[in-house]
């Protein structure tokens, strides 16, 4: 597959992967605790400022597996 072509089937599937595996922990979220995900805005207490570190570690770890198994996945088309 052409360079150029391959690099941008990766950028693409990354991101798709990103944007899906956000979504799919924020249904994962909504779901387990019954809230729309935390926002810094929502942060009032100790008990908010816990719910946003746990949310923003979840959303760290769902969206850099999904990269990482997405780029994976367009090396293999080389």
């Amino acid at each position: 597959m052409n360079a150029i072509l391959s690099k941008a089937v990766a950028v693409a599937a990354t991101t798709a992967a990103a944007a899906g595996a956000k979504r799919v922990a924020e249904i994962g979220w909504e779901r387990a605790t019954g809230n729309r995900p935390p926002t810094a805005v929502d942060v009032v207490n100790d008990r908010d400022l816990r719910d946003l570190v746990v949310w923003v570690a979840v959303v760290t770890v769902a969206v850099a597996v999904a990269r990482t198994l997405a780029q994976k996945g367009a090396d293999r088309l080389n």
